[in-house]
């Protein structure tokens, strides 16, 4: 059986070269892989030989594209055939089944919003982050989930447990981590930390037989790995993400710092020399692909706007085995599940 994912082909800083390549790697090690590309045509075409791929694939030409200095908003109504809007409307139509794409985050969060439909049962829509922790398991590789990081900044108690359904899914099925464990991110350990809204999440998520809830989380927690998936509204969760990416680059920084200033420190990260590489092969965003805008009808991949031919690899066969896996039907079915265990809480409310 082949599955069909739709390619957004101008999105990114490395388009359409990097993204033609990744593509056309994951087709030759994925033989049910069908593609359709979103883009400009002789670019694409000249991509497609410059790179060897001799399979079919469909291409849905425009030369229209949302750079990532755009203004998303701005630039839905003043590029509406650009190609991540085009790509998400053939995504809707039912002409591919899942989307990749590198392009402007902010367009491609706003036009899932306004051309796919939600999830029965499902009032608001994640995106989520995928990222590099510091207890490694065979089962995780180092990564945990983390959502929401911005599509919704505030919620309300049952939707951080959409969100937990959602995230124990997507890493169950897509990330092959089995029964993976949750933590709300709240201030405090305690059951009764956090206000009404986080108090009542946690009673409603330590009661679902389904999820591996393993309580509160702190900020602390986060890097530890304690946890394979970290829920949380859009607001916090986009704060905790912008700082995890800043201590990375400090990181980075002073590492530099240290080996132009000092002999003693460059014999130092010398002698430290494959670790730093274990650690920059654990942190490396093309190992995991791209991070999934979680609760819609179909699955949009969004790769990261730097992302490489291996991350756009990896974003591609993410898609595909989200939709081998049924992932959506899946999450429709634990959302309606517990919506109607917990219609009596509307009524009383």
């Amino acid at each position: 059986m082949s599955y069909r994912i739709i390619v957004d082909a101008m999105g990114g800083d490395n388009a359409p070269h990097e993204i033609i390549k990744g593509v056309g790697q994951a087709m030759r090690e994925e033989p049910e892989l069908d593609i359709t590309f979103v883009g400009d045509q002789e670019a694409i075409r000249r991509e497609l030989k410059a790179n060897d791929i001799s399979r079919d694939v469909e291409i849905v030409h425009t030369d229209s594209f949302i750079t990532m200095d755009d203004s998303p908003k701005k630039a839905l109504t003043a590029k509406p055939q650009a190609s991540i809007v085009l790509a998400i409307k053939m995504l809707n139509e039912g002409r591919g089944d899942a989307l990749v794409s590198a392009g402007n985050t902010g367009a491609t969060v706003l036009a899932s919003a306004k051309y796919l439909h939600m999830i029965e049962g499902l009032g608001r829509s994640a995106l989520a982050a995928i990222y590099p922790t510091a207890k490694f398991t065979p089962s995780s590789n180092g990564f945990a989930l983390m959502l929401d990081v911005g599509a919704t900044l505030k919620c309300t108690a049952k939707q951080l447990v959409h969100f937990a359904y959602m995230g124990h899914h997507y890493v169950e099925e897509v990330m092959g981590i089995k029964s993976p464990r949750i933590g709300l991110l709240n201030n405090g350990e305690e059951e009764t930390k956090g206000g009404p809204v986080l108090t009542q999440a946690y009673r409603y998520l330590k009661n679902e037989p389904i999820l591996n809830f393993i309580g509160n989380v702190e900020g602390k927690d986060i890097p530890k790995g304690e946890v394979d998936i970290v829920v949380t509204e859009g607001f916090v969760g986009n704060v905790v993400l912008k700082l995890l990416e800043g201590v990375g680059e400090v990181a980075s920084d002073m590492g530099k710092y240290a080996f132009k200033k000092k002999l003693t420190w460059k014999i130092g990260l010398a002698l430290l020399a494959q670790g730093i590489k274990k650690v920059k092969r654990k942190t490396d965003y093309s190992e995991y692909g791209g991070a999934p805008i979680l609760g819609f009808n179909h699955l949009v991949i969004k790769a990261h706007g730097r992302s490489n031919a291996k991350a756009l690899k990896n974003a591609t066969k993410i898609a595909l085995r989200s939709v081998e896996h049924r992932f959506i039907e899946h999450v429709a079915r634990s959302i309606q599940t517990f919506n109607e265990s917990h219609q009596a809480d509307d009524i009383a409310i």
